[in-house]
């Protein structure tokens, strides 16, 4: 070439060179996780050697020696130390008011979560709480029990009125039903309540009676139960409902879930927790979703796609029915083999009318909101399938807003179908496999249809996704039993595997309670699988749930939940498991801090709208 070529080559490479932009160096990590097994839930790279996070979100996924040439000077090094990371969990379904509630009360609920065998087991657990809390008892005068279960007890019978009044027939006396769809009562609660022989059965509701008579035995079903509520918590206040929403994030949080919920809400209790948000008091992405039924302009008004202080209104509930274990899930057929005093070919009850439910699902269609819908029974399932025909034959494009079915426990494969073609997502409980597996195969559907309960497998058989849930405070938010008994479906009494065909792999339940939530919660893309863009939500656990054997699932820990990068929950040295419930102490605090009579106005009406939310609310439940 020409010298004169070369220096005209040689200056215009030069001249190029300063014009071009430099290229931006790489990002480096903030950290970089490493030194255990790590599952991503991604299917084009499941495993992976190294996580690397900066300013809360992921930016590298990988090979170890890929992902360490983002270390930096500041890079801090985590050395998970054999143990497991995995996408901090979503949560599919649940009530984080609830969960304060439960917190407050005495645990009443059946081994492994409690100490309740039987009546004189639960007379007594009343009595020890009534002792070590008696400056609140004293102070309210109300006795609060949580979680006991008819099916669980060796009486396999509601307590009586009689029975709760040995442990106190001055204070009032109320025990929540492990559904949170019942409740039993004393005689001195039932007199707050106002329910005596002359009181008629509230519509979608329940007094149940004496035999051969009117008067009430103690127990409250339904609406029954929920309209009793302003009597009995109408002293929470304010601070109370402000302490309740936040002792139940904090409760999702040491269960490895960086997403929370509260499945049933209304404005009262969101006006609530949009005041906690505002003072920093949810760790954990907190959403809701109000009663339909309540408030639709309300939902229309504040539903967003955005957190707001870690909080948002996601979209509307609905309830059609009640539940399968306590016999008010609205059946197509009659229970199996009731235990109780039903009429004969009892098949339970809507909770909601026809009418009702058509127009909720309607609306919901036309202004574009999701509607996420409680239904237990075949005759609910009938009901919103028809429901979500008629507004898809009006409104095509509300299939897209991904509407979501919650529990579904009685389910015939027709309605699956159904389901499926409407873009139903089913959001299942097989966590009720564990807990009440045996009560089902022997008293509500029978040993044949009982192995259907939350039927997993036809979903997958129809390559539907579908989210496990917990439904706290129905049961505890305990991950590790969800995945457990999303995998083994084996009952706790008996041992019996309810529904083998229903059986999933580990990272299938996984998925379930990670991506596929996210999914139906329009967080897919930010949420739910470990990805390059997506936040830096982890759950670490003890250990890897894919290289043990199926039935110690449950054993795993979560030793430490990370929200975009920042623990909110570490599991001390030498614990064995996170505590089951909150601390008392903040609760008993806020608890009588209101100050007002019970039924001055703002504590009465926001304790009816938080009915919705721990009551008929939605529980299972």
């Amino acid at each position: 070439m020409n010298p004169e070529n070369l220096k005209t080559s040689a200056l215009m490479a030069a001249i190029l060179t300063l014009a071009a932009p430099a290229m931006a160096a790489p990002q480096k990590a903030d950290s970089i996780w490493s030194g255990g097994t790590i599952l991503t839930m991604n299917d084009k790279a499941m495993r992976a050697e190294a996580v690397a996070v900066a300013d809360g979100k992921i930016i590298a996924v990988g090979k170890s020696r890929e992902v360490m040439k983002l270390k930096g000077p500041a890079t801090q090094l985590v050395d998970l130390k054999g143990q497991t990371l995995i996408p901090g969990f979503v949560d599919a379904h649940g009530h984080i008011f609830g969960g304060g509630l439960q917190a407050l009360s005495a645990n009443l609920l059946a081994p492994p979560d409690g100490e309740v065998k039987d009546i004189a087991s639960l007379q007594q657990t009343l009595r020890d709480w009534v002792q070590k809390n008696a400056a609140a008892v004293d102070k309210t005068q109300l006795i609060l029990g949580f979680g006991y279960d008819n099916a669980q007890l060796k009486e396999l019978r509601h307590p009586t009125k009689e029975e709760l009044d040995e442990v106190s027939k001055d204070i009032p006396i109320l025990i929540v039903h492990q559904s949170a769809h019942l409740a039993t009562a004393n005689s001195a609660m039932l007199k707050v309540i106002g329910y005596d022989a002359n009181t008629k059965n509230p519509a979608g509701g329940v007094i149940q009676r004496k035999p051969g008579s009117t008067e009430p035995n103690g127990t409250i079903e339904e609406t029954a139960f929920s309209s009793a509520l302003p009597a009995v918590l109408g002293r929470v206040g304010p601070e109370g409902l402000k302490t309740f929403a936040r002792e139940g994030a904090k409760l999702w949080a040491r269960f490895g879930y960086t997403t929370a919920e509260e499945g049933r809400s209304t404005p009262q209790i969101v006006a609530v927790m949009k005041q906690v948000a505002a003072e920093g008091g949810f760790a954990n992405d907190v959403n809701t979703y109000p009663d339909v039924l309540v408030d639709r302009a309300f939902i229309k008004a504040n539903q967003s796609n955005t957190y707001t202080n870690r909080f948002r209104v996601a979209g509307a509930k609905l309830t059609i029915d009640g539940s399968p274990q306590g016999f008010t899930a609205w059946r197509d057929k009659p229970y199996y083999k009731l235990v109780g005093n039903y009429p004969e070919g009892y098949s339970g009850y809507a909770a909601a009318s026809a009418e009702d439910v058509m127009g909720a699902v309607q609306w919901a269609a036309e202004n574009g909101i999701q509607v996420i819908t409680h239904s237990n029974g075949e005759r609910a399932s009938d009901l919103l399938i028809a429901s979500h025909q008629a507004a898809q034959a009006r409104f095509p494009q509300a299939k897209a807003l991904r509407p979501v079915l919650i529990h579904g426990q009685f389910l015939r494969e027709d309605q699956l179908d159904s389901y499926k073609s409407l873009g139903v997502i089913p959001s299942l409980f097989p966590m009720h496999t564990f807990y009440w597996g045996d009560w089902h195969l022997d008293h509500t559907v029978g040993p044949q249809a009982g192995l259907n309960i939350s039927p997993t497998g036809w979903a997958r058989k129809r390559g539907m996704i579908f989210s496990s849930h917990h439904d706290a405070p129905v049961a505890f938010p305990d991950s590790m039993r969800v995945l457990d008994a999303t995998v083994t479906r084996r009952a706790r009494g008996s041992g019996r595997i309810v529904g083998p065909e229903h059986r999933v792999d580990v990272i299938t339940a996984l998925k379930a309670m990670t991506i596929w939530p996210a999914y139906h919660h329009f967080e897919e893309k930010t949420k739910g699988s470990l990805e390059v863009g997506k936040l830096a939500d982890f759950a670490l656990l003890s250990k890897d749930p894919t290289a043990v054997k199926p039935d110690t699932i449950a054993e795993i820990k979560v030793t430490e939940t990370i929200k975009e990068g920042k623990t909110i929950f570490r599991l001390e040295p030498g614990t064995k498991k996170a505590a089951a419930a909150p601390d008392i102490t903040p609760l008993l605090t806020a608890f009588g801090g209101h100050g007002g009579e019970p039924g001055e106005a703002c504590a009465h009406d926001a304790m009816f709208r938080m009915t919705a939310v721990m009551a008929g609310g939605d529980g299972q439940r």
